[in-house]
């Protein structure tokens, strides 16, 4: 009877443990699969050009002219839209002239401390009237260079009545028409720039030391037609560290777009295998 009591009672005690056991690995192994199921970062993306630059308006005004329509392809420079501009056309029109006026006293008083320079040296002319011809130059040559840098400023205003394009590329859209009024710093064009396309991949940390710049990976491309392309792209920039707050870094590959492969279609960079690690190597 004390055999079997005593058998009972180990038993219950290793019962207990290997319970307590299980129930240990059971809640490791449950928290190490929810630990694996956090999926963060795509390799997914979509194939978009590789400048977008959306233009504001230096200045306030009516929209006067459109010099180019809506996706023409425009160079560097290209007038895309002008502001009605008379005040600022005569403003600079009166910088100009009130320069002139001034270039010519300047020139006048030049000349003339040029011929006292020569009568001073040969001490013919006294110290005082030098000075006066030498101090008129410096008041005229300094009145001079106000009215340049006034002239600067009134071109500078009538230039800002007038929006160009600051890449080549297309004059995708505007958001204005003629006789419409335009706030400052108010978004109203779109430049972009779709000679090469861009992906950015959001990747996570097993990615990480799998890409370089200047390397040459794969893209899968849903193309026109519901049709599925690879082509080869080249990576222009990888994050050196992972984003903490979402545990990704970036990759940006650029692709040569083709008559089936432009701006806004999906793409999936297919990233390359990892090498296997020394130890395992070495089993093998």
């Amino acid at each position: 009877m004390f055999r079997f009591v005593s058998f009972f009672r180990c038993a219950l005690l290793v019962g207990g443990f290997l319970s307590v056991t299980l129930g240990v690995q059971a809640q490791a192994g449950t928290a190490s699969n929810a630990f694996n199921a956090v999926g963060r970062g795509s390799l997914r993306s979509i194939l978009a050009p590789r400048e977008d630059i959306k233009l504001p308006s230096r200045a306030a005004g009516i929209v006067e002219k459109l010099h180019v329509p809506e996706g023409s392809r425009v160079a560097a420079g290209d007038a895309l839209f002008s502001l009605d501009a008379q005040q600022e056309t005569a403003e600079v029109a009166q910088a100009q002239a009130t320069l002139r006026g001034i270039e010519a006293e300047y020139d006048r008083a030049a000349s003339e401390l040029t011929r006292a320079e020569a009568l001073f040296r040969d001490k013919i002319l006294a110290d005082k009237q030098y000075e006066e011809y030498r101090s008129n130059a410096l008041v005229l040559q300094s009145r001079r260079d106000q009215a340049k840098a006034a002239l600067d400023l009134a071109q500078a205003r009538l230039d800002n009545r007038t929006l160009r394009s600051p890449i080549n590329g297309i004059f995708l859209k505007t958001s204005k028409s003629i006789g419409e009024a335009v706030e400052r710093f108010e978004t109203v064009a779109l430049v972009v720039d779709a000679s090469v396309l861009s992906l950015v991949a959001y990747c996570d940390a097993s990615h990480l030391g799998l890409f370089k710049e200047g390397q040459s990976v794969p893209v899968q491309v849903l193309a026109l037609g519901e049709q599925q392309l690879t082509v080869t792209g080249t990576v222009r920039h990888v994050d050196p560290i992972i984003d903490a707050t979402f545990g990704t870094f970036r990759v940006v590959v650029e692709v040569t777009p083709t008559d089936k492969v432009v701006a806004g279609l999906p793409g999936v960079l297919i990233a390359p295998r990892p090498l296997p690690s020394t130890a395992t190597a070495d089993r093998r």
